[in-house]
């Protein structure tokens, strides 16, 4: 049985996913900064790696962060 994944917006990338459970975790954080459930943003693709970012650091989301490298 292969566990639940959530997906990553992100072509140019080799990781597609990440593990549901992971998430999970900041479901409520998703919800407030998307305005729509897991589930819902999963169904649209899911989230690009800044908003990803945000959510599992529990912080707003504002628009684009910068990554350093």
């Amino acid at each position: 049985m292969s566990e639940k994944r959530f997906p990553i917006l992100n072509p140019h990338n080799r990781i597609k996913s990440i593990p549901w459970d992971i998430i999970e975790a900041h479901r409520e954080q998703a919800q407030k900064n998307h305005r729509q459930s897991l589930e819902r943003l999963a169904e649209r693709g899911g989230l690009t790696w800044d908003e990803l970012v945000c959510v599992l650091a529990d912080r707003p989301w504002f628009g684009t962060i910068k990554i350093e490298k």
